[in-house]
């Protein structure tokens, strides 16, 4: 502390005799008087006036020599291994009111709630490391890790660039590209992640980059004004990522040999029209790999094949979307099939996959309101978990279908409030989950799951 108030005198040593007051000028009533008594000439006090302002000078040097060493040394130093990390967040603050499973149900719940840590080791390495805040089996809130890898940057190979890898358990190839056109992850997953077939990070290898550079800033800061999240993915004719992962997503140990290819294609036809038609793109997902349960795992003595009660159902899904970025509004449509799923719980009767089928519709609107903050979005998905009907002996009435309508204001940046209404229309065969989460099991006849309801307001913090 003596040594902090040092270091203030000194500092107001240095305001004191730099004040423009205290320099020497040949008008000094000294200098005058010597000269009107003849002992000096104009030219000798002028001479004197700067050599004293020349020497004041050194002082001064000195004196911030000293006092900038004094003000370093009280200044705290972090470990080097910690220099340069970035840290942030994105947490979501969420309160739903309304039904689920014909019950009223109402509740305050922290839905996310990141803290990344980012280091640039060098200019070709980086780190990242999320722990994710959620709720356990036991509904109490615990944290998992949900990022942790090493990224490396690779050189551009011709039509090929923005290329860099991520080794460790990074971004699972579709759902970050789908959340930059979608921005509201903070209302709930996205379609096939809500239906329960993957979710978004995974343990492996991935490789993703660009086609033919980048769009033109210009584009891509007016497409910012009003979508801030559309700071990533702007190939200038699309993206691409491809990875093997375990398959079992970062909720689950891997429990079996096999690893999951995954990978999207996108494709912008006319990124290179200065054109609102820079805005299309068209997007190819696949993953070919196999559940991580047995068939036995999952249906016990209900398995009609006991010579499948050993093997691992497969996990394929295929899913295209064609999605517009313009500055005012955004629009998608998604189809994907699928067969099974990453858990490997999605089983027919005799062990082999289930066969699903999902279409989802989202467009979201920048309303000329609140100085242009102000959102309104719809969402519309159907979902047939069990697309041959082997469940419930050909009678089908296994789907659910999902409507959405809300308000987003943005606060700042990608800090945002939002206001959804949810309904979630079950058919009779259909097992419902809870809210957000509307897979509950495979179908059953006479399920009787009831409608959900729900009105949700969400505080997203992003920084």
């Amino acid at each position: 502390m003596i040594r902090f108030l040092g270091c203030l005198v000194l500092l107001f040593l240095i305001i004191l005799l730099t004040d423009p007051a205290h320099s020497y000028s040949p008008d000094d009533p000294l200098l005058r008087i010597l000269v009107r008594k003849g002992v000096l000439t104009e030219e000798e006090a002028r001479e004197i006036a700067a050599e004293a302002n020349r020497e004041k000078e050194k002082e001064i040097s000195q004196v911030v020599k000293e006092a900038t060493i004094k003000v370093k040394e009280e200044i705290p130093t972090f470990p080097k291994a910690l220099q340069g990390v970035k840290l942030g967040t994105l947490t979501y603050v969420d309160f739903s009111w309304g039904r689920e499973k014909d019950e009223d149900k109402s509740a305050f719940e922290i839905t996310r709630g990141y803290l990344n840590f980012k280091k640039k080791v060098n200019p070709w390495l980086s780190f990242r490391l999320t722990p994710d805040l959620h709720r356990d089996r036991d509904e109490n809130l615990n944290v998992r890790i949900k990022y942790a890898y090493a990224q490396f940057k690779i050189p551009s190979f011709a039509f090929l660039t923005d290329i860099k890898s991520e080794v460790g358990q990074g971004h699972f190839p579709w759902l970050d590209f789908q959340e930059h056109i979608n921005p509201y992850r903070c209302q709930g997953t996205m379609p096939r992640e809500r239906a329960g077939t993957f979710n978004s990070a995974d343990m492996g290898v991935g490789v993703m980059g660009y086609f033919g550079g980048k769009l033109p800033g210009e584009y891509v800061k007016e497409l910012s004004r009003h979508y801030p999240v559309f700071n990533h993915y702007v190939g200038k004719y699309g993206s691409w990522h491809f990875g093997i992962y375990n398959g079992a997503g970062y909720h689950n140990k891997e429990h079996n040999s096999n690893k999951a290819l995954e990978g999207r294609i996108t494709i912008r036809p006319f990124g290179g029209w200065d054109s609102p038609l820079r805005g299309l793109q068209l997007s190819y997902f696949f993953i070919r790999g196999e559940g991580n349960k047995t068939a036995g795992e999952v249906l016990g003595a209900k398995l009609t094949d006991p010579s499948r009660k050993n093997e691992y159902p497969d996990y394929d899904v295929d899913l295209f979307m064609l999605s517009f970025q313009h500055p005012w509004f955004v629009a998608t449509v998604e189809y994907s099939t699928s067969s099974g799923n990453n858990s490997g719980k999605w089983v027919r009767p005799d062990g082999r996959a289930l066969d699903t089928e999902l279409w989802s519709v989202f467009a979201d609107v920048t309303l000329p309101l609140l100085q242009e903050k102000l959102h309104a979005f719809f969402r519309y998905d159907w979902f047939d978990i069990d697309d041959d009907d082997v469940w419930t002996n050909g009678k089908g009435d296994d789907q659910y279908q999902l409507y959405m309508v809300g308000l987003a204001y943005q606060l700042y940046k990608k800090n945002m409030i939002l206001l959804t209404s949810e309904w979630v229309d079950y058919d009779k065969n259909f097992v419902a989950g809870k809210w957000g989460k509307p897979t509950g099991g495979l179908p059953r006849l006479g399920a009787n799951s009831k409608d959900d309801f729900r009105i949700q307001t969400v505080l997203q913090i992003a920084f």
